[in-house]
């Protein structure tokens, strides 16, 4: 409960005051808990930032996770929407948190975290490729279903960084759009032949 009350009370002055101005002072006093007990569990506010993102990553790969088994054998498009949805909802959930986790990221969160989440990430939608029940003409699934985790993640985190006015309902058109097209798009020839000689 301590540990709750501690994240919670972070999450609020992160997303309302910025990463800078808040204090480690200031998330134990709204929290009810001593400066003490605080530190009796995170290290320092970067330590705070790094626990809500694995929350985050936690969060959303439970959401995939129900969200695919959903849509399974219902076809590219279905499987496309709650891909793009699901990471967009549960980024919305509070949009200035995510702001401020995002621009933390690369300081708090060592590369094989991020890392390992990604690639489990795209194990998720490599499996939910392989029972959507329409064919996909990449040649390489497991490359398809990387891009894809990667394009849906890059795209909502710029928007996000870099104006918000861009995180929305245009946004998720157009990535279902280009994501529903990539995985019906003609392989090349070449590319046949290259992918049987290797």
């Amino acid at each position: 409960m301590t540990v709750d009350a501690i994240l919670e009370a972070a999450k609020t002055l992160f997303a309302r005051d910025g990463f800078e101005v808040t204090s480690t002072t200031r998330i134990a006093d709204a929290a009810g808990v001593s400066i003490g007990t605080l530190y009796e569990y995170f290290t320092s506010k970067e330590a705070l930032v790094a626990k809500l993102i694995k929350c985050h990553c936690e969060h959303l790969m439970d959401l995939y996770g129900k969200a695919f088994q959903v849509v399974e054998g219902k076809g590219i498009d279905a499987l496309v929407d709650v891909l793009v949805d699901t990471s967009a909802n549960a980024y919305a959930e509070n949009v200035a948190l995510q702001r401020v986790l995002l621009e933390q990221m690369g300081r708090v969160s060592r590369l094989r975290h991020l890392k390992r989440v990604s690639l489990a990430l795209t194990d998720l939608i490599e499996q939910a490729l392989n029972v959507c029940g329409e064919p996909v003409t990449r040649p390489n699934i497991h490359l398809a279903a990387f891009v894809l985790e990667s394009t849906v993640e890059a795209l909502i985190h710029r928007s996000i960084t870099y104006t918000v006015e861009l995180f929305g309902y245009e946004l998720r058109r157009e990535l279902k759009i280009m994501l529903a097209l990539y995985l019906r798009a003609p392989v090349p020839d070449s590319a046949i032949s290259a992918a049987r000689k290797s």
